[in-house]
C-alpha cells in the first residue's frame, strides 16, 4: 500500500495507541492542517475513522464563587430589610445594580422615593440561586447572569480500523506523484470581516452620510441615561454591563444644562409632553463609566454635539464600531461586536423615511426582502426589529433595532424639538451567515488556510463561486 509521507507519520503513531486525539498529535509537535489531512487519507484508505464530539463544561465566575459563599444580591438585600424598609442609601456590602432588579423581577420588595420594602416574611424566602451553584445545577439563568462561564470545545480523534491495526507501517510505500500540481501561489488579501465592515461603511457614505466616532469608555450618561432608560433597567446590572474600574466616575459638567434636562425628564417628563418614570433621578449612577455596550451612545453624543439650524437639516450620521457586553462566549455570542448606528435629524420625516433608509442599505448588503415588525426600545416609538429573509433557510432573522427617538431623547440632548431617525444594526449576523459560519469566533480568527478559503465578499457572491 502507498501513503502520502504525512499519512504514513500519523499511522506510525496510531500503530502504539491506536486512538488520538488531534490535539495530542498537535502536543507531539505535528501542525494542526498537518493532522487533518493525513487522518483523512486513513480514512478514504479504510485505515482509520474520524470522529468528532462537542464537549461542554461549566465552571464559577468570579461573582458566582462570590454568591456561592455569601448568597446571591437580591436575598442579601431582603436580609438588609427584614427588619423594616431601609433608604437605597443606607443600605451596605450589596451590589444593588443586581439586587433591585433580581428583587423586584421576583416581587420581594418594593421601591418607593428611595426607599426599598421587603413585601414577604423573610422566613419564606429561599436563596435557590446560591442553592444551585452549590448544587452544581447551572442553568441558563445563571449563565445569562454571569455566575456559570460555560465553554464548547469540538474534540476530534482519529481511530485505527482493524484494517489498519493489521497494516504494518514498515511495509507501507510512502507515495510520491512527480506529476502532482505545484502548491498554489496566493495573493495577500483583506480579512473577510474586515471587507464587509469596510463595505457597509462605503455603503453608508454612498447615502450621503457622515461618519461619527466615539469613546469606547463612556459615562452611564450617555450609554443609558441620555437615551432615557431608567436607572433601574435590567440592561444596567452588572452581568449585562462592563464596568470601569478606574476611572470609576466620569465629569459630566461638558453637558451642561443638559444634564438637569435628563434627570427632569426621568422624574417627571421636564417639557417633553411626558410624565416621566415618576422616580428619584441619581446623577451618581449617571456618572459611572461603562465599556459602551452600543454605538447608540455615539448617536446621542452626537446630538449633544451638532449645532445646526432649520437650513441645516435633514443632518445624517453613521458609525461602524465595536461594542461591549458581559456576555458568556459560545459559538453565537462574542463579549465584543460590531455594529452600524444611525441617525437622521430633520423637521419633516416620518417612518416612511425610516423604512426607505434602512431597507436601501440592506439591499445595498445583498438582502432583497427586508420587514420592519413592531418591537420595543425605551428610547424610541415607534420601535421595530429590522428582518431580512434568509432564502435558503426559509426564515426572517432580525438584524437589529430602529425606530424614531422619542421626544424625551431628542429635546434635552439636542436642545429644541425635531424628528430624529434612528437604528442599530447587527454586522456579524451579515458576515455569520453569508459566509455559512457555523462559529461566530471565526470571524476574529487570524487563520491564514480559513482566510484564503473564505471568497471576497461582495452582496451578490454565489456561494458557488470561490474565488
Amino acid at each position: 500500500m502507498e501513503l502520502t509521507s504525512q499519512a504514513k507519520e500519523i499511522l506510525e503513531e496510531l500503530n502504539n495507541d491506536r486512538s488520538l486525539r488531534f490535539e495530542q498529535l498537535v502536543e507531539r509537535g505535528y501542525d494542526q492542517s498537518y493532522v487533518s489531512r493525513a487522518s483523512l487519507e486513513l480514512e478514504e484508505k479504510g485505515l482509520a475513522e474520524v470522529s468528532e464530539e462537542t464537549q461542554e463544561s461549566f465552571e464559577l465566575s468570579e461573582e458566582g464563587r462570590n454568591v456561592s459563599e455569601n448568597g446571591s444580591p437580591e436575598y442579601r438585600l431582603a436580609e438588609e430589610l427584614r427588619n423594616g424598609s431601609k433608604d437605597l442609601s443606607e443600605i451596605q456590602n450589596v451590589n444593588l445594580d443586581v439586587a433591585l432588579g433580581q428583587a423586584r423581577k421576583r416581587d420581594w420588595i418594593s421601591i418607593e422615593n428611595g426607599v426599598a420594602t421587603l413585601l414577604k416574611d423573610f422566613q419564606e424566602l429561599e436563596d435557590k440561586v446560591s442553592q444551585k451553584l452549590d448544587e452544581g445545577d447551572y442553568s441558563q439563568e445563571l449563565v445569562d447572569r454571569g455566575l456559570v462561564n460555560r465553554a464548547q470545545e469540538t474534540v476530534r480523534t482519529v481511530e485505527l480500523t482493524d484494517k489498519g491495526l493489521s497494516l504494518d507501517p514498515s511495509d507501507v510505500d510512502e507515495l510520491f506523484n512527480v506529476e502532482a500540481d505545484a502548491e498554489p501561489l496566493r495573493r495577500g488579501k483583506k480579512h473577510y470581516y474586515k471587507n464587509i465592515l469596510n463595505y457597509a461603511r462605503q455603503t453608508w457614505i454612498e447615502m450621503g452620510f457622515q461618519e461619527m466616532e466615539g469613546d469606547y469608555v463612556v459615562p452611564s450618561f450617555l450609554n443609558f441615561d441620555a437615551l432615557y432608560t431608567p436607572q433601574d433597567h435590567p440592561a444596567r446590572e452588572l452581568h449585562d454591563t462592563f464596568f470601569v474600574e478606574r476611572p470609576g466616575e466620569a465629569d459630566l459638567e461638558e453637558y451642561g444644562e443638559k444634564v438637569d434636562h435628563v434627570s427632569q425628564t426621568h422624574q417627571d417628563g421636564w417639557t417633553t409632553g411626558s410624565i416621566g418614570y415618576q422616580t428619584d433621578w441619581n446623577v451618581s449612577q449617571a456618572e459611572r463609566n461603562v465599556v459602551r455596550t452600543h454605538t447608540t451612545a455615539v448617536s446621542v453624543q452626537r446630538l449633544h454635539e451638532i449645532d445646526i439650524s432649520d437650513e441645516d437639516l435633514p443632518k445624517k450620521f453613521f458609525i461602524v464600531g465595536r461594542n461591549f457586553r458581559n456576555e458568556t462566549v459560545d459559538r453565537t455570542h462574542l463579549a465584543e461586536f460590531y455594529q452600524t448606528d444611525g441617525i437622521v435629524v430633520g423637521r419633516d420625516l416620518d417612518f416612511r423615511n425610516l423604512k426607505g433608509y434602512v431597507t436601501e442599505f440592506f439591499e445595498k448588503m445583498g438582502y432583497d426582502d427586508v420587514r420592519l415588525v413592531p418591537s420595543y426600545y425605551p428610547y424610541t416609538e415607534m420601535s421595530v426589529e429590522v428582518q431580512v429573509y434568509e432564502e435558503d433557510e426559509d426564515v426572517w432573522t432580525g438584524m437589529g433595532g430602529a425606530g424614531m427617538f422619542r421626544p424625551e431623547v431628542v429635546k434635552p440632548m439636542l436642545g429644541f424639538e425635531a424628528k430624529v431617525l434612528a437604528w442599530g444594526l447587527g454586522i456579524p449576523r451579515i458576515a455569520f451567515m453569508a459566509a455559512g459560519l457555523e462559529d461566530i469566533r471565526e470571524l476574529y480568527r487570524n487563520d491564514i488556510q480559513l482566510i484564503n478559503q473564505t471568497p471576497v465578499w461582495r452582496p451578490d457572491w454565489d456561494q458557488g463561486d470561490q474565488s
